[in-house]
Parts: structure tokens; C-alpha cells; sequence
């Protein structure tokens, strides 16, 4: 009596190809978003979207149909903190803090500006302490065209010297502080806040 080998089920391969990867970009420091929630709209059949820290990955199988329309990526931002701090106009019929993104590209970034925010320097001088009045304060970027882009901040109260609402671009990270038009530090805004101050002694 002979023992027939017993048949092995017979597994199928699948070949998965990386289409289009999606990455949210802040528009003044460069640096990825994080804290996303995403999905395809539509989902068509054999594709697939995976959300990692802070890139989306869109991938499909070989033997997948080309869909009449291609999907879309709706991402929603779930850090409440960081979406108060940028600009995400809303759209119609999607959850706050929502963006719909077109995959047009293999690679693509989606660049997320800030909302306007202040910088505020209080100034004192540097033997007493005493508030630095009158002077003349500037943030100056540290790059682009020359002249540089500049802000002027107009002293609001004694020795206390604030910017307007800006949004401050990629040229500003970081920017100079100047007093009468010379340097005194450098410093970055803090894009986490919408009011960045910063107490400095003045030492030009």
C-alpha cells in the first residue's frame, strides 16, 4: 500500500506596488506633520493607504483595475494644538482641521502654512536693568533677496517692542534681531504659540 503525498494548498502571490507617498510640510521650518488621519476617497479596489508618523503611502496591487476617476487623500489633522497654529480653511461637508489632497504626483507635499503670529522682544539695558526705551527694533531674515526681508517692531510700551501678525516664511527661520540696525541675536519664532516673546539685554 502506497501513502500519496498529501496536497499542499497552492498560495498565491500578490504584487504590491508604492504609488504615490504624501507627506504634510510646515511651510516656515520645513518639518513633516505629524498626528494625521487619512483615508482614499473613493477607495477603489487593490488600493490601499497606510498613515505612518508622518508620511501617508498609497500602494496598489498589480492586478488592480485603473479606476475611471483616481482617489483622493483626505487627511485630518488630530493634534487640536498644532491645527490651531496653522492654516486649514474649511471645507465643506469634512470634520475641522480636514485637507483634500490630489494624488498628482508620485511624490507629493502638502504645504501647510502658520497662522499669523507676534514676536514680542522686551528690551533692558545692560548696567541697571532698566527698560531700553526708544529704540529702534527689527527682525530681519536670515535669508532671501537683499535686502532681506524685514518686520519692524514699534515699541508698545516702555521697552517693550511687538510686531504686527505676520506670517513668518521659511526666510525668517531663523531671523536676527536688530537694535538701531545692528545685530543683537538670533533667534527663531516659536511656531507651536501664536505670540513669541523674548527678553533680551542690549548690548549694541
Amino acid at each position: 500500500m502506497s501513502v500519496q503525498p498529501v496536497a499542499r494548498p497552492h498560495l498565491a502571490t500578490v504584487t504590491t506596488t508604492l504609488r504615490h507617498t504624501v507627506r504634510l510640510v510646515h511651510a516656515s521650518t520645513g518639518a513633516r506633520l505629524r498626528g494625521l488621519d487619512a483615508r482614499l476617497e473613493p477607495a477603489p479596489a487593490g488600493w490601499t493607504l497606510r498613515v505612518l508618523p508622518d508620511v501617508l503611502v498609497v500602494s496598489t496591487r498589480a492586478d488592480a483595475p485603473v479606476p475611471a476617476t483616481l482617489p483622493k487623500v483626505v487627511v485630518t489633522l488630530t493634534d487640536g494644538a498644532l491645527a490651531d497654529v496653522l492654516v486649514v480653511p474649511p471645507v465643506a461637508g469634512r470634520p475641522p482641521r480636514t485637507m483634500v489632497i490630489d494624488l498628482d504626483a508620485a511624490e507629493i507635499e502638502h504645504v501647510v502654512h502658520p497662522v499669523p503670529m507676534t514676536l514680542t522682544v522686551v528690551l533692558t539695558t545692560p548696567s541697571t536693568g532698566a527698560p531700553r526705551t526708544g529704540a529702534t527694533v527689527t527682525a530681519r531674515a536670515t535669508s532671501g533677496p537683499n535686502p532681506r526681508p524685514s518686520v519692524a517692531l514699534p515699541e508698545v510700551a516702555p521697552g517693550t517692542y511687538r510686531s504686527a501678525a505676520v506670517e513668518w516664511t521659511a526666510a525668517f527661520t531663523p531671523l536676527d534681531v536688530l537694535v538701531g540696525g545692528q545685530p543683537l541675536r538670533t533667534l527663531a519664532v516659536d511656531v507651536s504659540t501664536s505670540t513669541t516673546t523674548v527678553h533680551l539685554v542690549d548690548t549694541t
